[in-house]
């Protein structure tokens, strides 16, 4: 719990908004276009409850991945924290986890940039949304090559200013919401917000960053990490209860268009505004961690692992994979799902292993650690086998 001097202390603590906005910045992506269509399918009680129990468990990985960051001297991406403490076997799986991840995020935002951007300036003069999608890949691509320091100041408006979007539409939504949208149940589609709502708060990734934010303010790491998830849990909800709340069962599988027949052009200017805020603020931040995957963690050269970063999803695109909740909920559940236990195991011995005395350390049952794996284990094998 925040007490009101912690909360005095941080109003005066620009660092540590930023730390913040980091994470905050890098979990609100492409996953937010995805929670409502899986609530309206699931039923919205039953996406809700998937929303309180992985906000939970991103708050529990987040804060093990902060203690390991802290225990060790040197920096690393979670590739390098994993052969430190796991050896090289696991850190060729946290690798292909992550390369799966980022290249399907990074491709998806690239695909819904386009598309937003097209939404926000074809009143104006029309231009393909395949046009549009390149010359946010290449500003995108050439900002992350810039790194991610210089935009830090950044992350903080646009963090604020999506969030100022979200309760636009609530506020220009709300007569249209129809109560009895949010009743019922799907059994068939019960399991679709797991590997969705996973893909959204996805934003681990960040956390060494928001250490480097903090300076040497790293006692405030635990605080930024819960401000960011519960920020962000929070806007999701509102996000998801607005637009199941309006379109229903007609929810679309990006959320936006489907709410044009209730509400009009503005809430999709108003949608597709946030949605540009929300893909540029995660393809820097997730661009930047890969890239210091590459140069901290395999020692690449910076321009070597800029390449590495941003050739894939590229030729991906090119190529025309452009799918949306499928890859979504795949990458969630299996990928996602691998770093979890993965960085649970990490945790472990780092606990024993570590070099430095971290500023603040979990003191969780032992059950904890095997409930959680257990929790990604079945997810992964329900995705793979039973889906």
């Amino acid at each position: 719990m925040v007490k009101i001097p912690d909360l005095i202390i941080l109003k005066n603590n620009r660092s540590f908004f930023y730390a913040v906005a980091a994470l905050a910045g890098t979990m609100v992506g492409v996953g937010v276009f995805g929670i409502p269509f899986s609530f309206a399918k699931s039923g919205f009680w039953v996406g809700t409850g998937f929303l309180v129990a992985i906000g939970l468990i991103t708050v529990l990985l987040d804060l093990m991945y902060g203690e390991v960051i802290l225990r060790t001297q040197r920096p690393h991406q979670i590739t390098g924290y994993t052969e430190m403490y796991l050896g090289g076997a696991f850190k060729k799986v946290i690798f292909f986890a992550l390369a799966l991840v980022f290249y399907s995020a990074l491709l998806i935002y690239t695909i819904l940039a386009g598309e937003f951007l097209n939404n926000i300036f074809s009143s104006v003069v029309y231009i393909s949304p395949t046009v549009y999608s390149l010359v946010f890949f290449f500003l995108m691509s050439f900002l992350v090559l810039a790194g991610i320091k210089r935009f830090s100041w950044l992350e903080l408006v646009l963090a604020a200013l999506f969030s100022l979007v979200i309760v636009a539409i609530l506020v220009v939504g709300w007569p249209s919401i129809n109560f009895t949208n949010f009743s019922g149940i799907q059994p068939e589609f019960w399991f679709l917000p797991y590997g969705i709502l996973l893909f959204a708060f996805a934003g681990f990734s960040a956390v060494p960053i928001q250490r480097e934010l903090l300076g040497d303010k790293e006692h405030l790491l635990r605080k930024a990490i819960i401000f960011a998830v519960a920020f962000v849990g929070l806007l999701y909800f509102i996000f998801a209860f607005t637009v199941v709340g309006i379109s229903g069962d007609v929810t679309t599988p990006e959320a936006i268009s489907g709410l044009y027949e209730f509400l009009g052009g503005k809430i999709v200017f108003l949608g597709s505004l946030f949605g540009i805020l929300a893909v540029s603020t995660s393809f820097l931040m997730l661009g930047s961690a890969f890239m210091e995957t590459f140069t901290l963690d395999y020692g690449i050269s910076k321009k070597m692992a800029w390449l590495l970063t941003i050739v894939p999803p590229f030729i991906l695109f090119l190529g025309g994979l452009r799918t949306f909740i499928d890859i979504m909920s795949l990458a969630g559940s299996v990928a996602i799902g691998l770093e979890g236990i993965i960085l649970i195991l990490v945790y472990v011995k780092a606990k024993s292993k570590g070099d430095r005395v971290p500023e603040y350390s979990l003191e969780l049952p032992r059950f904890i650690y095997y409930f959680l794996m257990l929790v990604f284990l079945a997810g992964i094998g329900y995705a793979l086998f039973i889906k």
